[in-house]
């Protein structure tokens, strides 16, 4: 039976130096390997680049960078209607995109009247079998490439509430706004021994975890600045999320998340951080105490990511303006640089330095060596190059000796026991 991590294998060092990142053990590793080949004067210039390259890390944790800089991605909301629609229908429709619009809700609405579908719009209306109209229909963020529907359902005033508001959801939004860690959903599976038992384990886990884990130190420098006054907390919360009708369109994002997660009867354990980021689920067996450290280790470390999409995990739809809720003095968050702009698909770059865990390459630069000051790679390359030409010259130089003790031999040649 496959049990979920939430994390990839080599996320799972939270005791590593906050600093040693691939890009720093590449550097490591070339001078261990040249070093010992050069000059004095050459290893010198080489250590010194090579850590000069690495000393630009961010120290502020996964969690809290997040939080502060990741826009959560849209869904994607489709309202399939036939001619035009009804006032009151356009007035409902519209309290939605209104929301979208303020950035107060991570989703993007279009309308599509079934008289004029295209191919693509024709395979989703038809996976909804025989749907009323007007109808709702919300799919994942555009990226994940996840075709199927989370959630549909007949437009009127319950369903719109259904789909951008809930207890639960409210419940996540204040907690993270007041900067818990993460927030560790249990999706029940309906069992009440097997529900119980992972739930008394999380918050068991969690509680000696929120007094082993240590924050990062920052610094004075700006990669390390904090956006918004929301205290920096090692802090973590359980909420359980029962498989009732209230909370369906959550339930349904959380499961849809993977293809098998539907046919699972295990109780599931996402933990939420940022802005409403859920890693993959822990199921099951997979609900260990290694496991929740792992995860929550991860989440505290000093942040490496470079791309937010590269990431592990997904963004749940969540009504909340977090500009709002974040804001310092007034000061828009860097967040609010990217409103109202919906994603075409691609990864959305986000700008973090490196640090603890292991980064992602990209565009195939060294992981981390994006991060890094223009300059940087410049003085790497020139240094590289002196290297070069200084063993370069070391080896012509011992090439002239060979060939000048060969000449030797040739013109003195050895005298033989007979000649003495």
């Amino acid at each position: 039976m496959r049990q979920h991590a939430s994390f990839p294998a080599d996320r799972r060092k939270p005791t590593a130096d906050r600093r040693d990142t691939v890009f720093f053990r590449l550097i490591k590793n070339s001078i261990s390997a040249i070093s010992h080949r050069l000059p004095d004067i050459g290893r010198a210039v080489l250590i010194v680049l090579g850590f000069a390259a690495a000393a630009h890390a961010c120290n502020v944790p996964v969690f809290r960078f997040a939080l502060e800089r990741w826009r959560p991605d849209p869904y994607r909301v489709t309202l399939f209607h036939r001619g035009s629609l009804a006032e009151a229908e356009r007035a409902l429709i519209g309290t939605v995109e209104d929301q979208s619009e303020k950035s107060s809700i991570n989703l993007a609405v279009r309308t599509v009247d079934v008289n004029k579908l295209n191919e693509a719009e024709q395979e989703l209306f038809s996976s909804l079998g025989k749907p009323q109209i007007p109808s709702l229909v919300v799919q994942y963020p555009a990226h994940l490439r996840i075709a199927a529907p989370v959630w549909s359902g007949l437009l009127g005033k319950e369903s719109i509430a259904r789909l951008t508001d809930s207890p639960i959801r409210n419940a996540l939004v204040r907690r993270l706004a007041d900067g818990q860690t993460a927030v560790w959903l249990l999706l029940e599976s309906g069992q009440a021994e097997k529900d119980d038992a992972a739930a008394m384990l999380v918050q068991e886990q969690l509680k000696k975890l929120e007094q082993v884990l240590k924050l990062p130190e920052l610094t004075d420098s700006s990669e390390d600045k904090l956006l918004s006054a929301t205290p920096l907390q090692v802090a973590f919360s359980l909420l359980r999320v029962p498989r009732g009708d209230a909370e369906q369109p959550l339930i349904q994002m959380l499961l849809h998340s993977e293809s098998d997660l539907a046919e699972r009867s295990d109780p599931m354990v996402f933990p939420v951080f940022g802005r409403g980021r859920a890693l993959l689920p822990l199921i099951g067996a997979g609900v260990t105490a290694e496991n929740i450290h792992d995860s929550a280790a991860f989440l505290v470390g000093a942040c490496s990511c470079e791309v937010k999409e590269q990431n592990p995990g997904f963004d749940l739809l969540l009504a909340a303006d977090w500009d709002v809720l974040l804001a310092q003095d007034g000061v828009p968050l860097l967040a609010s640089q990217t409103r109202n702009s919906t994603p075409t698909g691609e990864a959305e770059l986000v700008p973090i330095p490196s640090g603890s865990a292991k980064a992602i390459e990209t565009n195939g630069l060294p992981p981390g060596a994006r991060n890094h000051p223009w300059y940087v790679p410049v003085l790497v390359i020139a240094g590289v190059a002196i290297l070069i030409a200084v063993a370069a010259r070391r080896t012509r130089v011992q090439l002239l000796r060979k060939e000048t003790a060969g000449e030797r031999l040739v013109h003195d040649p050895p005298t033989t026991n007979t000649e003495r």
